[in-house]
């Protein structure tokens, strides 16, 4: 007999893997159920439904240990993430400094970041062009560089790895990713890092955006993570106050209409030319005025909705009152700029805000958006998009959402409503949505009980972070993907979900299905193969220990063992034939089966794609 190498054996069965991978994907259709079937679901379902939706999917063992406790206690325990101890994942993070740096820190870097680019430009780029897109005239500061003799061939530049380590505004975006994943992958307190996920997905703030790279890190750490569980008035706040959120949506431009100063102007000038090395004469506008970005999308993305009820009289009026709200350059912290302050009288959704408010202005638009009838049913129907179903039942919406009302925004009380819910625990909901490609990685390295792998040297680590954060910005991404050995977190980048880098306001959508196409159903597979063949750098499985000592040469109980450790009994009978026709040893063939490699076929199987 022929052996094949893992990878000629999936080539050579292309058109099954399509056909398998297209049974429930490509026209993103529900799992076959009979429409009349009156069985709900088994315990056992109910338990693995709980471990998809309020977490990143079972792990090996994770199953029995819930039955164990029971699922109510679980679910509650999920719902007080304070009382689970998780110090094995803060150990896990430790390696990552840059998550506890401070804005003002990160911030600093990133002023060297574009003073490097300027002197890069000044020596062999073009600055002319410099000058017609950036407006900086370049050739105002520096020596000529000098020029080298005929015929003298240039030198390629070594890489100084040290230095290229502490390059922190790169290296804070590859490590707020790693992050992500790591907490999503080992984390006790799952429905907590499924709340920073959706949350810090309703409030999207792309990285690639200007300074946004050196403000995302402290956005997630101290307006998004404190405040999933609490108040939602109290989480909006944290938002609307997050440099981040002030840089992203244009907010910090956001001003009155008003002639500078002459001081301003030369405060500002002084100010650039000290952190870029270069004369910023004439860099600052005479006037400034409104921006409306970020009044219109507090409105229609963070709380009543596109059909809130709102005009685009009310998009105006909330520019105006959040007027002023800018951050600190100096320090890279929130602050009220009164000078910049529109202090007339304004109306907002028929409630008036008396003239001469100042910052209470802003606040007393969160307070009407807070406690508004349209929020209350924005959120809760996002909310059971995520966590139900893509078209969530109307009934729960309501119900939800007058829960939303009651508790003044308790999102702890909130959430317990959806997932205790019959809708949760129906066989409507169950396997029902598609795993995003970050759901996804992270729900296979979980099914095969993977490990994350420190760097052998911490520098190489630094440099591999500040390597990816750059690609994410688009610098050298073409180089990371060409590698051969590649990170989890550029897998999720390469299945189309760069992480902290969706550039609409929007954010990733909650509806599952719009994750279906060709392509990614390849992309998926192909880290399938990757992630049982160890080549996934940052990650390390052992598929050998799933099949709990089960004989590798019986087959079709290391099939039946594989099958129920990575989809629990969960599998239809087309994935059955078509797995066991052409994943299983045929006849005259050796009997030994190769364990990574059915693991991999399992992982790309329409089952496992789904939550």
């Amino acid at each position: 007999m022929t052996v094949l190498s893992f990878r000629q054996f999936v080539a050579a069965h292309i058109d099954w893997r399509w056909s398998l991978l297209g049974i429930a994907l490509v026209a993103a259709a529900p799992p076959a159920r009979a429409a009349d079937d009156p069985q709900p679901l088994t315990d056992r379902q109910k338990v693995v439904h709980a471990l998809n939706r309020l977490g990143f999917g079972p792990r090996p063992g994770d199953v029995e240990r819930v039955e164990k406790m029971g699922l109510d206690a679980y679910i509650q325990q999920q719902l007080h993430p304070e009382t689970i101890d998780d110090a094995a994942t803060e150990k896990a993070l430790i390696r990552l400094d840059t998550l506890q740096m401070s804005s003002s820190h990160l911030m600093d870097e990133y002023f060297d970041d574009i003073k490097r680019f300027i002197d890069q430009q000044r020596t062999s780029g073009d600055p002319a062009d410099m000058k017609l897109r950036y407006g900086l005239d370049i050739k105002q500061k520096g020596a000529a560089p000098a020029t080298r003799p005929a015929g003298e061939a240039k030198k390629p530049a070594q890489p100084d790895f040290e230095e290229l380590s502490k390059r922190d505004a790169l290296r804070c975006v590859g490590e707020l990713q790693d992050a992500k994943l790591i907490r999503a992958a080992l984390s006790e307190r799952q429905l907590n890092e499924v709340l920073v996920d959706f949350w810090g997905n309703h409030f999207n703030i792309d990285v690639r955006k200007n300074e946004c790279r050196a403000l995302k890190t402290a956005d997630d750490r101290e307006k998004i993570r404190p405040h999933v569980l609490g108040k939602f008035r109290d989480l909006l706040t944290a938002s609307a106050t997050s440099p981040a959120m002030l840089c992203y949506l244009d907010n910090k431009e956001n001003s009155v209409v008003r002639e500078r100063s002459n001081f301003e102007k030369k405060a500002a000038e002084m100010y650039i030319a000290a952190k870029l090395g270069m004369d910023a004469k004439g860099i600052m506008a005479n006037k400034e005025g409104p921006n409306e970005n970020y009044g219109r999308e507090i409105l229609e993305l963070h709380t009543l909705g596109v059909d809130g009820g709102y005009t685009q009289k009310d998009v105006q009026e909330v520019a105006r009152c959040f007027s002023g709200w800018t951050l600190n350059p100096f320090n890279a912290k929130f602050t009220f700029d009164s000078n910049r302050h529109d202090n007339g009288p304004k109306v907002v959704l028929g409630h008036a805000i008396p003239a001469d408010g100042g910052i209470k202005d802003g606040m007393l638009v969160i307070d009407i958006l807070a406690t508004h009838p349209s929020t209350a049913k924005f959120i809760s129907r996002k909310l059971c998009q995520r966590f139900v179903a893509d078209d969530p039942p109307a009934e729960l919406v309501d119900r939800v959402a007058q829960i939303f009302h009651d508790t003044d925004g308790d999102l702890r009380k909130v959430t317990e409503a959806i997932v205790t819910s019959p809708e949760f625990f129906s066989t409507k909901a169950y396997r029902i949505k598609i795993k995003s490609p970050f759901e996804y990685a992270v729900s296979a390295v979980r099914a095969t009980g993977g490990q994350f792998i420190s760097p052998l040297f911490p520098v190489w680590g630094k440099v591999k972070h500040v390597a990816e954060g750059a690609g994410t910005l688009g610098y050298g991404s073409e180089r990371l993907s060409a590698e051969k050995r590649k990170s989890l977190n550029w897998y999720v980048f390469e299945m189309g979900q760069p992480l902290f880098a969706y550039a609409a306001p929007t954010g990733y959508s909650e509806i599952s299905s719009k994750w279906v196409n060709p392509g990614a159903l390849i992309d998926r597979l192909n880290f399938a193969l990757a992630l049982t063949q160890q080549e996934v750098s940052d990650v390390k499985i052992a598929p050998e220990t799933l099949i709990q000592g089960a004989d590798a040469d019986q087959p079709q109980a290391v099939f039946d063992r594989l099958s129920d450790a990575l989809l629990h009994g969960e599998m239809s009978p087309s994935t059955r034939q078509t797995l066991s026709k052409n994943a299983l040893p045929g006849e005259g063939e050796a009997k030994t089966v190769n364990v990574a490699k059915l693991t991999a076929l399992l992982l790309g199987s329409p089952e496992f794609q789904r939550r």
